[in-house]
């Protein structure tokens, strides 16, 4: 999916355009954040290195594309099975989000995915929207303040508001009943391949990022 070059993989489609691959079914959208809404998966995958070479461990950016969208703590508790560490992923998930949120500090600003944020922007008002994001609260709050969004979507459903992660449906399910849609009216933009797997599960329709494919 994501790549840490992430903002040059998008190609750019008018926003006019985008807003055409809307079906006209669709009662409510729903955004996953991080490589979605957010060009944040450069600093996530950086973080995720340097959490590696904590502990002695090659951590690579293909590694965190292929769990892009589950928390941290599951990601870790994936990489301990599948290469045998022993890393305590509530330490490996605290150290991870810390070099996150210093690697955002030394950003001038938090990017947005610009065809997506000018969607946003559209349907403001129009159709009901939701944020389903495998982030913790606090640092999808940081995020989306950052991209001045705080107040165009006011339901944001996050990794410590469920109790099974993507690619599980819960997240996504549970934006569609916080936004009082039927979940086969809803459509969920997604760049990662857990998030996808969600929505897939939760019956919705899903436009996956960066093709702007609709499946």
């Amino acid at each position: 999916m994501h790549r840490m070059d992430s903002g040059s993989q998008h190609h750019f489609i008018k926003p006019v355009d985008l807003i055409s691959k809307i079906p006209p079914t669709i009662k409510g959208l729903i955004f996953d954040l991080d490589g979605t809404l957010a060009d944040t998966m450069p600093s996530h995958i950086e973080a995720w290195v340097r959490t590696g070479q904590h502990y002695g461990v090659e951590i690579t950016a293909d590694m965190v594309n292929a769990l892009a969208g589950a928390p941290s703590m599951e990601v870790i508790s994936i990489f301990n099975k599948q290469f045998g560490w022993t890393i305590d992923p509530g330490e490996g998930k605290k150290m991870k989000s810390d070099l996150y949120l210093a690697l955002l500090d030394q950003l001038e600003r938090i990017e947005p995915i610009r065809e997506v944020y000018e969607l946003v922007n559209h349907f403001k008002g129009i159709l009901p929207m939701a944020i389903g994001t495998g982030s913790s609260k606090s640092n999808a709050e940081r995020v989306i303040r950052s991209l001045g969004l705080e107040d165009v979507i006011t339901i944001v459903v996050s990794a410590d508001d469920v109790v099974y992660p993507k690619p599980h449906p819960e997240t996504f399910l549970t934006c569609a009943h916080r936004l009082n849609v039927n979940p086969k009216d809803c459509l969920v933009f997604e760049d990662g391949p857990m998030g996808i797997q969600a929505a897939v599960a939760a019956g919705m329709r899903v436009l996956i990022l960066p093709q702007y494919e609709i499946i």
